[in-house]
């Protein structure tokens, strides 16, 4: 028994349904294999002629799409040449921990890899610490790149000029999936940024941790500790070309200034759950913001309210605090453990 033809949109008759089609192309299978393989499990008793005819392929090119499956895998072949699937609930793991292994291997090849490429460097004359990256495409793709190899952290500095929040959003959001730890510490002209300042909300949320302070020096972007990113120009608004720091002491300093400016930095949002002695989360918004330096112009259009309720709400702060301005405060919730990110 054949498969049954389905009408595509066209008007013109189709094997299978769109829904079917290139889907498996991320494992190794070209679009003629995938319907050779989707007719052989629909059909295990059908005839060549009847596969052939079913992923509208030439069937002299069926022999060659059986064998590419079954060295995947996917399908036993019988002595009379017959195709047979194999459970793809076997057949589909065994390949993908088998794609998994590769990856892993060559993931483990990029340090050899990169030794050749600074030693090629050196050859050269070019230094082996540092690399120029030029031009806003290659430096976006560089960004995504890094964030995305990041086993254990993610550490940035953030300041203006701002770039699109979503240009590199993807990145954070795979890395904070792969359980990769993100921090980040912004100006507190952020608060100036309505869309970045909802972009960073929407992270915190996701896992990330950010905190503030009243002025950052740098932009930095550093990833396990070992590789730096630091623009270097600007066009425009936006920066243009950086320098990639490879592993060496000037990544360590670069780490240690991170961490150096993380200790006096103050959180900007809750962690997702935790409770922070008496104030509620608008408190200690408002808290943070009044530590971190920004005004109270700012913190009005931040919070969507007046600059005299913006008083009022910091007169009684400093009062439940028992402090005499708004920096004592801030550091005394903080002292308190209250603005703990």
């Amino acid at each position: 028994m054949g498969i049954p033809k389905l009408m595509d949109h066209s008007g013109i008759m189709s094997t299978m349904p769109r829904s079917w089609q290139r889907l498996l192309d991320g494992v190794g299978l070209t679009a003629a294999a995938e319907r050779v393989y989707r007719a052989i499990l629909a059909d295990p008793r059908a005839s060549p002629a009847t596969l052939a005819e079913a992923a509208a392929v030439d069937a002299a090119a069926l022999p060659e799409l059986c064998e590419l499956l079954r060295g995947l895998g996917l399908i036993d072949t019988e002595d009379d040449g017959t195709a047979r699937p194999v459970d793809p609930r076997i057949g589909m793991s065994a390949l993908l921990r088998r794609q998994q292994d590769g990856i892993e291997r060559a993931v483990a090849a990029v340090t050899d890899l990169t030794d050749d490429f600074l030693d090629g460097q050196t050859r050269i004359g070019a230094s082996p610490l540092t690399e120029l990256v030029r031009g806003r495409h290659h430096l976006e793709t560089t960004i995504r790149a890094l964030i995305t190899s990041a086993r254990s952290e993610v550490a940035v500095l953030d300041t203006p000029p701002y770039a699109a929040a979503n240009s590199i959003e993807p990145a954070e959001e795979f890395s904070l999936e792969s359980g990769v730890s993100n921090r980040a510490i912004y100006a507190a002209e952020v608060l100036e940024n309505p869309e970045l300042y909802d972009n960073i909300r929407k992270m915190t949320a996701a896992g990330e941790q950010a905190r503030m302070l009243p002025e950052v020096p740098l932009k930095l972007l550093v990833v396990d500790g070992s590789r730096a990113l630091l623009p270097i120009t600007l066009e425009g608004d936006v920066s243009n070309s950086a320098v990639l720091v490879h592993p060496s002491a000037l990544t360590t300093a670069l780490t240690a200034l991170f961490e150096a400016l993380w200790a006096k930095a103050l959180p900007i949002f809750d962690p997702v759950g935790a409770t922070h002695g008496p104030l509620d989360p608008e408190e200690r918004e408002l808290l943070g913001m009044l530590a971190s330096g920004v005004k109270d112009e700012a913190i009005a259009r931040r919070l969507g309210i007046s600059n005299r309720t913006v008083s009022r709400r910091v007169n009684r702060l400093l009062e439940r605090l028992g402090a005499a301005n708004r920096f004592q405060a801030g550091l005394q919730a903080a002292r308190q453990g209250w603005l703990e990110g």
